[in-house]
């Protein structure tokens, strides 16, 4: 690959660092709905196969929804179900937001790229809930579109690609662990976001 910028391309993810979300109060959502104890639903539902085809933009919407109505044995139509799949997000990271709006943190990088293992429903919420702030990103890179999720080497040989860098190019900050650890064998510089206050610190001594 041609090395014409020799500066990375920082990769963000989206929920649990640039925006918070919970997963509970979709489950709440549906039990008030249908009228059925949350607890019943905490306990049917995990994630699978068709969760994680679904974030591959493998299954579309439709099918997704009747296997979750499935699983949870909820009678609720489809706007229903995605009204509570939807009621996930919280506030956005302004912390984050404006680290990522200064001038010496951009300058270190020559791309800032959002990215998230999401899907069909998801994105369009997020996207419009968090719209006036995603400017901080140069570009968008969610699973569902490109078939592939993090941390498979796929995602991102995806965005390698896109860029024309290495892998030894890309830094990702991640809350998870798991994926941290994934992307880091795979030749990434990486950083569990659990702060602010650390990620300001790693980005200073990258």
């Amino acid at each position: 690959m041609p090395d014409r910028d020799p500066r990375p391309v920082l990769l963000i993810d989206m929920g649990g660092v640039f925006f918070t979300y919970a997963f509970q109060q979709a489950l709440e959502h549906w039990a008030q709905a249908a009228g059925t104890p949350a607890q019943a639903l905490h306990e049917a539902w995990r994630i699978d196969a068709p969760f994680d085809a679904f974030e591959r933009g493998e299954i579309e919407p439709a099918a997704y929804l009747a296997h979750l109505r499935h699983l949870l044995h909820l009678e609720l139509d489809d706007a229903q179900l995605t009204a509570g799949w939807n009621a996930i997000y919280g506030p956005v990271n302004t912390d984050l937001v404006r680290l990522l709006r200064t001038p010496d943190v951009r300058a270190r990088f020559t791309a800032v790229v959002a990215v998230s293992n999401t899907n069909a429903l998801h994105a369009p919420a997020w996207r419009r809930l968090y719209e006036r702030d995603l400017d901080v990103f140069d570009t968008l890179v969610c699973s569902h579109e490109i078939d592939t999720t993090k941390p498979r080497p796929s995602f991102f040989d995806h965005i390698c690609a896109a860029h024309q860098v290495p892998r030894e190019r890309l830094v990702l900050v991640d809350d998870i662990p798991e994926v941290t650890c994934a992307a880091a064998a795979l030749g990434l510089t990486t950083h569990t976001y659990t702060h602010i206050t650390p990620l300001q610190s790693f980005l200073k001594f990258l």
